[in-house]
């Protein structure tokens, strides 16, 4: 029986969410957690969706590609895309989902669904090797999920590594990594929320006081130089006391929330170099810049303090692939 899989690592922003969406510049790095997608052929006369961590047991007629579960209405998306607009014909098939990513956390899970199920389906029907045509299927994916996305998840889901994205541009692949002695630490707040609502919030604050917020915006894309600075030299405090001050800019447009502020007074208290929210905001996930000298305490004052799935990572993972 013919299977194919392929995974996508999520990500998490290092600087610029949300002002990204505006055309300023921001450092996003793909993680080392992934999301797995299966693609196995069935009897079935229907596409059959499979996903233990999100509670998904449901199906699509590929007739109509109604989907069964709201949930899969970005899946139906891409499913239709690939039909209409691309030409290939939709067969019943099952497809599994594993998760290593919290999802609604702001770690690019629907992302990096999106482009694991494309490259998985091209590989499965035999389609050349093209991240263009996994981008396009991808990015349909993602619109339907979030509304208007700053394109970042996709890109991190695909490509890999560590970039500079600044919207309407090829992202300019880096190389940076945390020096000896020093960690990341990621934390899921555990309050699940709309990307599209947070994004519409902050860009309505935004247009309520164009020149109050056309400078916080070109702070955020100065922090940009100044945290390169920070890595190329392995100065860590600074790189700290930067993420600090972005996520002060993120205050001031309505990203944070009461939850949010606690893990990160939290953390600092407790010796934290710097913290900040990571995507969206109102909720999702933080990331901790540490000493790994104070990791294990920091992590469990965070779990103390209710935060989920705390876990350190590694930055500048590969991206979207076929497994063997």
């Amino acid at each position: 029986m013919k299977q194919v899989t392929a995974s996508a690592p999520g990500k998490i922003i290092l600087f610029g969410e949300h002002f990204v969406v505006k055309g300023t510049r921001s450092i996003a790095s793909a993680i080392s957690r992934r999301v797995y997608v299966s693609i196995t052929e069935t009897d079935s006369r229907y596409i059959r969706i499979i996903s233990p961590e999100a509670g998904l047991d449901s199906v699509i007629d590929p007739e109509t590609l109604k989907p069964g579960d709201p949930m899969l209405a970005p899946l139906a998306s891409m499913l239709e895309y690939i039909r209409d607009t691309l030409g290939y014909r939709i067969i019943p098939v099952t497809i599994r989902v594993k998760s290593e990513l919290p999802i609604g956390a702001g770690l690019g899970s629907s992302a990096a669904f999106s482009a694991a199920f494309a490259r998985a389906f091209l590989a499965f029907i035999g389609e050349e090797d093209s991240l263009e045509l996994v981008r396009k299927i991808s990015i349909v994916g993602e619109t339907r999920a979030h509304g208007k996305p700053s394109g970042i998840d996709t890109a991190m889901a695909i490509e890999g590594g560590t970039i500079i994205y600044k919207r309407g541009e090829n992202p300019l692949k880096i190389s940076l990594s945390l020096p000896e002695g020093y960690s990341l630490i990621v934390a899921n707040t555990g309050v699940e929320r709309s990307t599209r609502e947070v994004v519409e919030f902050v860009l309505g604050r935004a247009d309520k006081m164009v020149k109050v917020s056309s400078l916080l915006y070109e702070a955020a894309d100065r922090l940009i130089d100044l945290a390169l600075r920070a890595f190329k030299s392995g100065d860590m405090e600074l790189l700290g006391e930067l993420m600090d001050v972005n996520q002060g800019l993120l205050y001031s447009m309505g990203a944070s929330s009461g939850v949010i502020e606690r893990l990160l007074w939290a953390a600092r208290k407790n010796g934290a170099l710097g913290a900040k929210l990571t995507g969206a905001g109102w909720g999702g996930s933080i990331i901790v810049l540490v000493e790994e000298t104070l990791s294990s305490v920091i992590k469990n004052v965070l779990v103390d303090e209710g935060a989920l799935d705390v876990f350190e990572v590694s930055l500048g993972e590969p991206g979207v692939r076929v497994e063997e």
